[in-house]
């Protein structure tokens, strides 16, 4: 099945008279006929997990205009009872009323702050409709009818990397600058670390047991393997909550989820990119930049990151000169700053989400409960070739930091 299962069937209320009150929202349209419509899963296995979502072709007429078409994505809570209504229900963070207000309130604002640096590609799809009562909906634009696609490989080579960062100094740049001017409610504290008890996720726990096993193996790695026998899992949450959740030199609201299944792009013959979009605001998170840039580095080889990072930095710093901004500028020594003081968190995520941010789309033909919750089928992605050249290329720059023996004597 190439379709998450929960996204096969749509609730009972998307029909005619929601389509209706959908077009009607905005008042860019009135006295709207719904006269037909078709809904299909909007997004494959493996490109998101936290909610549904739907596409809906309608065909429809209005007074002017006898019949019309529009492509929209619904966007909606799980309803069917199982692993990921239930993993969702019990997270601390309200995830659409954080996506509607960075919709609502947020990335217009950033979109005009841009226009005026002179930066005129799109930032995140236009949200058309929303509501929480009687459910909790989001309609979006359809960014496939503009053009855009899901990432068309596994892992991003420097060009790719260049647009990502480029594409998110922009956005930390925008934000930062509203931020400048006491926009109220940006203090939110979001991300994975925030969401929930993660320490119960048992496919990050199971996870980074996997991962140890890996490093077992690998012949040469034997001084980290020794090590990080001694470094618990709860310790590393620990020691990651702390940091996320501290002062940064310099704070912003972050994406809070900024990986690559949360980007869709346009390019030549839908292979190569040159331009990103945003998606999927349910988790931002105040705090240090270094929280978007290091979850981005997941799937970034080392050997890529500085001059990201650099390139990242100058787009910000480009924004914040272009669009009059007054106050003072942060610093690349300060971003380098929080980026080592994160450097705990570079080892989470290598042990725990990069195997599934960097897996192969054809790998995974399986729900993503199923994945998550079987360990065979979450160990696979362990013994991925381009998992493990990926370990073997940033462990021993962790060990050589000595990030693993920091965690070790913090116990």
């Amino acid at each position: 099945m190439s379709f998450n299962s929960d996204e096969l069937q749509a609730p009972e209320w998307v029909n005619s008279d929601f389509l209706k009150k959908v077009l009607e929202y905005n008042g860019d349209l009135e006295n709207v006929t719904i006269d037909d419509y078709q809904i299909s899963a909007a997004t494959a296995l493996g490109d998101h997990f936290a909610s549904i979502m739907f596409r809906v072709k309608i065909t429809f007429s209005t007074q002017e205009h006898p019949s019309e078409t529009r492509s929209i994505i619904i966007k909606t809570s799980p309803f069917v009872e199982g692993f990921k209504k239930d993993i969702l229900d019990k997270t601390n963070i309200d995830h659409f009323a954080t996506e509607i207000f960075m919709y609502s309130k947020v990335l217009a604002e950033c979109g005009q702050i841009l226009k005026k640096a002179g930066y005129n590609d799109l930032l995140a799809p236009k949200m058309i409709y929303q509501s929480t009562q009687p459910h909790e909906v989001i309609v979006f634009e359809d960014l496939r009818e503009l053009g855009y696609f899901m990432f068309p490989k596994t892992i991003p080579n420097e060009a790719d990397t260049e647009l990502i960062f480029s594409k998110l100094g922009r956005y930390h740049a925008s934000v930062f600058r509203l931020a400048s001017e006491d926009h109220k409610d940006f203090h939110r504290k979001g991300g994975i670390f925030n969401a929930g008890a993660i320490e119960n996720l048992n496919f990050l726990r199971e996870g980074f047991v996997f991962f140890k096993e890996l490093v077992g193996t690998l012949p040469g790695f034997e001084i980290a393997s020794e090590k990080l026998e001694k470094l618990e899992f709860d310790k590393i949450v620990e020691k990651c909550k702390q940091s996320v959740n501290s002062s940064g030199s310099y704070e912003l609201l972050n994406h809070g989820d900024y990986h690559i299944k949360n980007m869709m792009f346009k390019g030549q013959n839908e292979t190569e990119v040159s331009e990103v979009v945003l998606v999927d605001f349910q988790v931002s998170h105040w705090g240090s930049p270094a929280f978007d840039l290091v979850y981005m580095s997941a799937v970034i080889p080392p050997r890529m990151r500085m001059r990201a990072y650099h390139h990242y930095f100058d787009t910000f710093i480009d924004v914040l000169k272009k669009s009059d901004y007054n106050g003072v500028l942060p610093t690349f020594e300060l971003l380098q700053k929080d980026l080592k003081s994160y450097r705990h968190l570079d080892l989470f995520f290598l042990a725990t989400l990069t195997p599934l941010l960097c897996a192969d789309k054809d790998e995974i033909n399986e729900q993503v409960e199923v994945l998550l919750q079987s360990s065979n089928h979450l160990k696979k992605f362990y013994k991925a070739a381009n998992y493990i050249s990926y370990v073997k290329e940033l462990l021993p720059v962790l060990l050589q930091e000595g990030i693993i023996d920091g965690l070790i004597d913090s116990n």
